[in-house]
């Protein structure tokens, strides 16, 4: 029963961040003020009361209109909210993490160190939602994001220091920063920022430093996957250009390593044993 209601408050928790990433995925862009500006209706220009606010419920309520003009809200804030309402939720319930036995199955170090990385790991989730928004829509990753993840991974480094010392994985956590990004370095030097973007090499080298070498090579090939099947498939069916936002791609490639690269990585490893 604790653990259902510890996870009713994280997927509260996620729509309520959500929120605020709805506000960072319109004013980015933008050079907006993400704190400092009251949130306001796009149509009207209205600012909104406190109660109109309220993640997700707020537009099921209103029927998905604004209260004040009655013009139809964009259908981004309520998936956006429970997108990350339900990554939040997934980042602890695929590691198993159940309130009501940690108390008996490890000790309070290892309990704080797993619940740390797990909550590390759906702040993550969140700054790669922006991401992947930001850059369909304009080609490029806001450098911020990009910061938001390297500080992330500089945390997960840490932990694993303190808690781990010297048996821990910090050396693959470090490789994990080099061993996509350096390529992609040269890719990016060589075709002059043709064939790959600025922000994408600093993504996979962030997200390499929170994930580690062999699991950053997995977001590397499964975000690639993504990329060419979906892509191909938005040629043919929607006559889409050549040129595409690989942020999304690789954030995708990066979530699925995040939660189930190790999987991946033992299942490849099987054919070498």
């Amino acid at each position: 029963m604790v653990t259902i209601v510890f996870y009713i408050f994280l997927f509260l928790y996620g729509i309520i961040i959500g929120s605020f990433l709805n506000v960072c995925i319109l004013r980015v862009p933008l050079k907006e003020t993400i704190v400092l500006k009251r949130s306001h209706c796009m149509k009207c220009g209205h600012q909104l009361a406190w109660y109109d606010l309220f993640p997700l419920f707020s537009y099921i309520f209103l029927s998905g209109k604004c209260r004040y003009c009655k013009a139809k809200i964009s259908k981004q804030y309520p998936i956006i909210e429970l997108i990350n309402g339900v990554f939040a939720v997934l980042c602890f319930l695929i590691e198993g993490f159940l309130v009501n036995d940690i108390d008996k199955s490890m000790d309070n170090i290892m309990i704080v160190y797993w619940f740390f990385t797990m909550l590390l790991s759906a702040i993550l989730c969140s700054v790669l939602l922006v991401i992947s928004v930001i850059d369909w829509r304009t080609f490029e990753i806001p450098l911020g994001a990009n910061i938001i993840i390297l500080i992330l991974g500089i945390l997960h480094l840490i932990a694993n220091i303190v808690v781990y010392g010297s048996d821990g994985n910090w050396a693959d956590l470090v490789a994990g920063f080099f061993i996509v990004s350096i390529p992609f370095t040269a890719i990016y030097y060589f075709s002059k920022g043709k064939a790959i973007g600025g922000g994408d090499v600093k993504l996979m080298a962030a997200a390499g430093l929170f994930l580690g070498w062999k699991l950053c090579l997995v977001a590397f090939f499964t975000g690639c996957l993504y990329g060419s099947i979906i892509h191909i498939a938005r040629m043919k069916i929607s006559g889409e250009g050549k040129q595409l936002a690989m942020g999304p791609y690789l954030a995708a490639g990066i979530i699925t390593s995040l939660w189930f690269g190790r999987h991946i990585v033992e299942w490849y490893a099987g054919f070498f044993s």
